[in-house]
């Protein structure tokens, strides 16, 4: 069985922890002298929970409680000896019990506590110590105290006092000093426990010239709440900003007039945010940049601005504006000038109205161009703004026009330009001289009227080695009201009228066959002064046709003047006798051939004869005038009204005879016949009849209208400039362009070309053949020293219906006009008697100046129509066959040429054609062909076949 003074060891350990944690002496738990420790000490239990027997003679258990020995009060319960006490623990005396001396504890419990902070940090309390009587335990009640932690100041040693929410406050010592830029100089508070709680700051105020700003912090100790506060201030100098404020209302207060409205309310806004500034407790960086947005702001007032367009009116602060216009108005001025303000809140959304001054100055006049008069002056005008009633002033300049300009024109329908002179106004025209020296135009246009030109009749002539120049002077004038004034204009128009012509240098023959193959053949010895020539071409060139050419002593600088186109006219040997009037001089030329000579070749092919029937019927006439045998070719002249020549060939027996082609130019008709002898020797005969004739071809007849000038207005590129703007020629009054410079004219139309503005143009012209005219532009430069070089050059070939037509009119085979001639149609069939012996011709209009040729084989031929330009060429075909029973197998061999033309078509079908030939013919030449004249060879073989008989026939 234990003893009552044996100990647990876990009681042990509780007991020194306790008295560890309050720092209790020894002493404290010792048992209290003079006590009874068995005084009351109740039985034992064993371990069984059995009472323990107190045996009689043993000690009683003895009690304690940390070192202090407990007794029993009247009630059996410990307690503490009457008259002591527990010291205070360190700390809350929980989980402590009382002791036995026999080993026995008794859990104590805390009861009944009262706790207290009397200062941060500390904490005190009072309690009992108790536990409840059990069947083998007293019961024990011993009170208790116990103080905890320390107390907690702030690190200057300032202490917390408790306010009446139970929160320790503490204010900081001392007062801190701010920044300049009112951060604060600390972010943390400190305690003695060496601790440290952020500070909570304030934002700044200012009070009584100083910048204070007040910063928190708070934290728990022990469960109790505290707070600390604490300041920091700086001092602060307010005087430059307010100076700054008070200069910026200046500004305002007196800117009312002078400045716009948004610049002023801007300015307004910063002052007002300036004026709050100045009640805070504002940096010195923060004021000074107040400081320089208000000077800013100040710099940036807009003074208002009066405008006219884009110019702005001269002004002075506190005066008036005042403006002129840089430029000269090209328009009446108004009675009335606006002026925009660059202030929209001004007059009606910134824009406003002056009146033009009453006593403003009238005007001045002078004459401008026919039917202009120019005003010229300064517009003034003045009103005062509504930006504090300032006076206002503009001027402008102007000079415009009043009247329209009056149309006038010259000759070749050019404007007149007019000049002022002295006075009146005048200008300048040229005109041109016909042949005769007679102006070709006898007024101007003004005014869509007509104004006769008066002309002196002095004609002034100047002449050098290689030209002549004719001049007349002419003057128009008159008084012209101008348009809604009552102002009249005297003016003068005048005209020089000229013509320039080349001294003839040569003459020459040209010279164009039935094939459209021309040569030129020029005069020997030619001299202006002599007038009749003679020129001998070969005998088989007496059917072609024949015109005069020439040429100027000038070159391209300037034309012969060309009189009305002359006929040409039959001589004696049917020689042709040309004529022509140049510079008022008429030249002939006789053109001559040389008679055949005789052929001394095959003479076993020789014709018998060649017969001739000029009255009009189909039979054998009188032997051919001249006749010889080995003389191949022959001429017949008839004359315009005769019928024709009927022409038989007699072949003597065993050689045959046989018709073969056949040309025809114009009014001369060439027949041809082969002939063979047996041993196969061959001969070829020709006889030409040409027919007299006092109306031209149309060839002979044309002239060209004379070349202008459908320009001179487009502005030159320099004053050295000499090329033209275009060229081309005149239609119908409209003019066309063309590029080639090789190129056709269409019916109606003249070469025209389209000068530069101040180039001078002379024109040269002349026939290279046919309808083919060659134009050299003389081109003097608006400088008047720079000419064209090389002169540009244009060659044209006029179309006309006549000369471009290339058709015939009927097919004549063996003297009759086949059935259904179309000439639409250019492939026919017939039927001969012989086919060795047959003969063929072809009608067509001989005025048109073209020219047929027929080539004949033995059962067909081939007819070519070829234009008088040379442009269009007409083909047909015809095949024959023999008839299946034919009377007469001979055949035919005579024939009628030059004979009467037997139409096949009527006229209204022919011009149909003619017209439908000229359009293709024109859509077929548009590359711009033209044919040059040439010489053509003479074939002597024509025909080939069998032989027949000799036999005359009808034919034309």
């Amino acid at each position: 069985m234990k003893n009552g003074f044996e100990k647990p060891a876990a009681t042990l350990l509780a007991t020194a922890t306790l008295l560890a944690g309050v720092s209790l002496p020894p002493a404290a738990i010792a048992a209290p002298t003079g006590g009874n420790p068995a005084a009351s000490t109740p039985a034992q239990h064993d371990g069984e929970g059995k009472d323990h027997a107190t045996d009689q003679g043993e000690a009683t258990v003895a009690w304690s409680l940390l070192g202090v020995t407990l007794t029993p009060d009247d009630k059996g319960t410990l307690v503490l000896p009457e008259g002591q006490t527990l010291p205070a623990f360190n700390a809350r005396p929980d989980d402590i019990s009382v002791e036995g001396s026999d080993g026995a504890t008794i859990p104590l419990a805390l009861t009944g506590t009262t706790e207290e902070h009397p200062k941060l940090g500390l904490t005190t309390g009072t309690g009992t110590l108790s536990a409840e009587a059990t069947d083998t335990l007293p019961a024990v009640d011993i009170p208790v105290s116990w103080a905890t932690g320390m107390e907690i100041t702030l690190s200057d040693g300032t202490p917390f006092a408790q306010g009446a929410d139970g929160v320790w406050e503490a204010e900081y010592g001392r007062t801190l000093t701010l920044k300049d830029d009112n951060e604060p100089p600390v972010r943390n508070i400190g305690l003695s426990d060496d601790s440290k709680t952020g500070i909570k700051w304030g934002e700044p105020t200012l009070k009584d010239g100083k910048v204070m700003r007040r910063g928190e912090a708070s934290g728990e100790i022990q469960g109790q709440k505290w707070k600390a506060r604490i300041t920091a201030e700086r001092a602060t100098d307010h005087t430059s900003l307010a100076q700054a404020i008070a200069a910026a209302q200046q500004a305002y207060d007196q800117g009312g007039a002078e400045y716009t409205s948004a610049s002023l309310t801007a300015l307004g806004d910063v002052i007002e945010e300036a004026v709050n500034l100045d009640g805070t407790a504002a940096t010195d960086e923060a004021m000074q940049a107040m400081e320089d947005r208000l000077a800013e702001t100040v710099g940036k007032l807009e003074t208002v601005t009066w405008s006219v367009g884009e110019t702005r009116l001269a002004h002075e602060p506190g005066q008036g504006y005042e403006g002129k216009a840089p430029n000269t108005l090209g328009t009446a001025p108004s009675g009335t000038q606006a002026l925009t303000s660059n202030d929209p809140t001004l007059g009606k959304l910134g824009s406003i109205a002056i009146d033009r001054a009453k006593d403003d100055a009238q005007p001045s006049y002078s004459d401008e161009d026919l039917g202009v008069i120019r005003a010229t002056g300064t517009a003034r005008y003045s009103g005062v703004t509504p930006n504090g009633n300032r006076a206002v002033t503009w001027s402008q300049d102007y000079s415009y026009t009043i009247g329209e300009r009056v149309s006038a024109t010259g000759p070749g329908g050019k404007d007149i330009g007019f000049t002022k002179a002295d006075g009146y106004l005048t200008a300048t025209v040229t005109a041109g001289l016909d042949q005769e020296n007679q102006p070709k135009d006898t007024t101007v246009t003004i005014d869509g009227k007509p104004v006769a030109i008066t002309w002196s009749n002095e004609v002034r002539t100047t002449a050098d080695a290689t030209t002549s120049t004719f001049t007349r002077q002419g003057r128009v004038e008159g008084d012209l009201t101008v348009t809604g004034t009552d102002r009249t204009q005297h003016w003068v128009v005048y005209v020089n009228a000229t013509r320039t012509e080349g001294h003839v240098a040569s003459l020459s023959v040209i010279q164009r066959q039935a094939d459209g193959t021309g040569t030129e053949h020029t005069i020997e010895g030619f001299d202006p002064a002599k007038t009749d020539y003679t020129i001998t071409l070969p005998a088989n060139a007496v059917a072609d046709q024949y015109t005069l050419g020439h040429t100027s002593a000038a070159g391209d600088q300037a034309q012969v003047s060309e009189g009305k186109p002359i006929p040409p006219t039959l001589g004696e040997n049917a020689s042709r006798i040309l004529k022509v009037t140049l510079n008022g001089v008429t030249y002939t030329v006789t053109v001559n051939f040389d008679q055949a000579t005789p052929t001394p070749e095959n003479p076993n092919a020789r014709l018998a004869g060649l017969y001739v029937n000029l009255t009009g019927k189909t039979e054998k006439g009188t032997l051919i005038d001249g006749w010889n045998p080995d003389v191949l070719d022959y001429t017949i002249r008839i004359g315009a009204d005769d019928p024709g020549a009927y022409i038989l060939p007699e072949a003597p027996a065993g050689v045959t005879v046989k018709a073969g082609d056949v040309k025809r130019t114009g009014y001369a008709t060439t027949q041809y016949w082969t002939t063979q002898s047996p041993d196969g020797q061959s001969r070829t005969y020709s006889v030409t009849v040409i027919r007299d004739h006092e109306q031209p071809t149309a060839e002979e007849a044309f002239k060209p209208g004379a070349a202008e000038d459908a320009d001179g207005k487009t502005p030159a590129a320099s004053r050295s400039d000499t090329s033209l703007a275009s060229h081309g020629y005149l239609l119908n009054g409209e003019y066309h362009a063309v590029e080639d410079t090789d190129y056709m004219i269409p019916e109606g139309g003249a070469f025209a070309y389209a000068s530069k503005q101040g180039q001078t143009v002379r024109v040269s012209e002349s026939k290279t053949g046919g309808m083919t005219w060659r134009y050299t532009l003389n081109i003097l430069a608006p400088d008047g020293v720079t000419i064209a070089n090389p002169a540009p050059a244009f060659t044209v070939t006029y179309l006309t219906k006549a000369t471009h037509e290339a058709a015939i009119t009927n097919i004549i085979v063996d003297g009759k006009p086949i059935n259904g001639f179309d000439p639409n149609k250019h492939g026919y069939e017939t039927q001969v008697d012989n086919l060795d012996h047959w003969t063929v011709n072809a009608d067509f209009d001989k005025t048109t100046g073209m020219g047929v040729t027929i080539h004949k084989d033995h059962d067909r031929a081939t007819i070519t129509a070829v234009s008088a330009d040379g442009l269009n060429k007409t083909t047909y075909t015809l095949k024959v066959s023999e008839k299946p029973l034919s009377i007469n197998r001979a055949g035919v061999d005579g024939t009628t040429v030059e004979g009467l033309a037997r139409t096949g078509v009527n006229s209204a079908s022919m011009i149909s054609v003619v017209a439908v030939l000229l359009a293709a013919g024109i859509a077929c030449l548009a590359a711009g062909l033209t044919r040059r004249l040439r010489r053509g060879k003479r074939v002597d073989d024509r025909t080939g076949g069998d032989s027949g008989e000799d036999e005359g026939a009808d034919a034309e």
